[in-house]
């Protein structure tokens, strides 16, 4: 079968828009999880651009998260809807929009209880010069109690670089990762609302468990945050979109999962790097 693909444009305003795109991808998004319902946990972290360090108090009521950070610049608090995924025991996937701000933000993290560790970031909207843009900021902490330590924090991790995965958000919509370096990953749509559509952005990779990744990238072309826990033992994944329609101007803010199949891999360029052969005579074999 044979499927034919539409032109290719630069232009963002001929791509699919954001919320037309986004349109769908909860059809394969894992459950809901109630597992912290009366919880609090009190993290003490740090951002990683910075080193600056930080207490966040999140107590789990319901449908509400109450939330209380403490930095250099004070206390900030609010309470939020929020949704919370457990993919594998222990190991959380947590989203939330944070209300009482001048532009759009949101956090989203990696908790895991069993080792005490969390790695998230806070995602930017609608800021000068380039309000289009998505911007974030990452941090880790500890859970307290825990015993965890900052020495055994999540690692940045080059495990993903060289593989193709393919990632099926519903039963249309299906994308392409291609992991190139630390920095960058190409992107290709193979079905749904972007068909034909792909683009290299930069990247951040962390390692939460064995075969199980925080993967996160900031479009440049229609100004998106994209964050999603990789779990490669089950191939599935959970995550966010978090940006700007290119075309409204309207917040798309969405959370999503999708069932993963990983390709054989690319060789890296010290192991497969392009050299002269040697010299061959004529009728020589």
């Amino acid at each position: 079968m044979t499927i034919t693909v539409p032109a290719f444009s630069w232009n963002k305003d001929d791509w699919a828009s954001l919320g037309e795109m986004a349109d769908g991808f909860d059809e394969y998004r894992p459950p809901y999880s109630t597992a912290l319902d009366g919880r609090q946990l009190t993290v003490s972290g740090r951002y990683v651009d910075t080193g600056e360090s930080f207490t966040l108090e999140q107590r789990f009521d319901g449908k509400e998260l109450h939330w209380t950070m403490y930095d250099s610049t004070g206390s900030q608090s609010g309470v939020e809807t929020f949704e919370l995924f457990e993919m594998q025991p222990g190991l959380f996937y947590l989203h939330y929009r944070r209300s009482g701000e001048s532009h759009p933000v949101v956090l989203s993290a990696a908790l895991d209880l069993t080792s005490g560790q969390i790695t998230g970031a806070i995602g930017m909207l609608g800021l000068d010069s380039q309000p289009h843009l998505a911007r974030q900021r990452w941090f880790q902490g500890q859970i307290d109690g825990s015993g965890a330590t900052a020495e055994d924090a999540h690692p940045v991790t080059d495990e993903l670089i060289g593989r193709r995965i393919r990632y099926s958000y519903s039963s249309d919509d299906v994308y392409d990762h291609l992991y190139l370096n630390q920095n960058l990953f190409t992107w290709i749509c193979l079905g749904g609302a972007e068909l034909g559509v792909g683009d290299t952005d930069s990247c951040t990779y962390w390692k939460l468990r064995d075969n199980i990744y925080l993967f996160s990238w900031l479009e440049k072309n229609v100004g998106v945050e994209g964050m999603v826990l990789i779990d490669l033992n089950a191939y599935r994944t959970v995550g966010i979109q978090f940006g700007i329609d290119q075309q409204s101007g309207e917040l798309v803010n969405i959370t999503m999962g999708s069932y993963a199949r990983e390709f054989p891999r690319t060789p890296s360029v010290d192991q497969a790097r392009p050299a002269p052969t040697a010299a061959v005579e004529p009728g020589a074999r």
